[in-house]
């Protein structure tokens, strides 16, 4: 009777006691799921990271920093400060009116840039030239005018020249842009003859050589600011992934 009861028993355990469906399968297969797509999208990043930084579909110059701010004098007696010339891509120099055959070569190259401007339609409406002396006491209004004029660059609207005293342009000149120059007796010895390229919000973007400007580097940047500039709102994140990944001309 033991037994048989015991059977009983056993049987009835064996009826109740029924195996637990597991959903751990499914859960399995949803994380999978989840880390491949994951994946995926890491993959067509990189390789999209990739295609950007080779192909460059789009280019950008540098934005080295803001342009130092300044109030200074033209050639005819005006004052004017950065934010006066803002607006137009501005291309600026820093000279002397006495620099005589030391700065020749500089000056050759920027009047070869003006007539290519000139040419291109730019000069006076997009672009201008500025020359910051860093001769405070030859370099007078009256002086800066003549040597506008000797030079066949008199309308300020394409090309001003700017004077102010020696703290000023010290402090703008070395300070501000890291132009090396110093006092010679009644002159001024200019060791650092270059240009550079200042956006039409004040950022500076690109460094010349001033002895050696490429016209055609030159337009080939103006032209590279003004499409960003001129870039529609759903291009701007475009221009800012070349910023990142550093699409410049080379």
């Amino acid at each position: 009777m033991r037994s048989s009861s015991s059977q009983v028993g056993a049987t009835s355990l064996s009826r109740s006691v029924r195996p637990v469906e597991s959903s751990r399968p499914a859960s399995v297969f949803w994380v999978r799921r989840a880390l491949y797509g994951v994946a995926a999208l890491f993959a067509a990043l990189v390789l999209l990271i990739l295609w950007f930084a080779i192909a460059r579909p789009v280019q950008v110059l540098p934005r080295i920093g803001q342009a130092p701010a300044f109030m200074l004098t033209d050639q005819d007696g005006r004052w004017i400060s950065d934010a006066d010339l803002r607006g137009r891509v501005l291309i600026i120099n820093f000279a002397h009116t006495r620099c005589g055959e030391r700065c020749a070569a500089m000056e050759r190259s920027l009047l070869t840039l003006v007539d290519a401007l000139r040419a291109d339609g730019r000069l006076g409406t997009q672009v201008r030239l500025v020359t910051i002396s860093v001769d405070a006491d030859g370099d007078t209004p009256p002086a800066l005018r003549a040597y506008a004029e000797r030079m066949n660059v008199a309308a300020p609207e394409e090309w001003i020249f700017l004077t102010g005293s020696a703290r000023e342009l010290k402090q703008l000149i070395g300070g501000g842009y890291g132009v090396y120059y110093r006092m010679n007796g009644e002159t001024v010895d200019l060791v650092d003859q270059r240009a550079v390229l200042v956006d039409e919000t004040g950022l500076l973007r690109a460094e010349y050589d001033g002895t050696r400007l490429d016209p055609a580097i030159v337009l080939r940047d103006i032209g590279l600011v003004e499409q960003e500039a001129n870039s529609s709102a759903t291009a701007r994140p475009i221009y800012e992934a070349a910023h990142i990944f550093v699409c410049y001309p080379r």
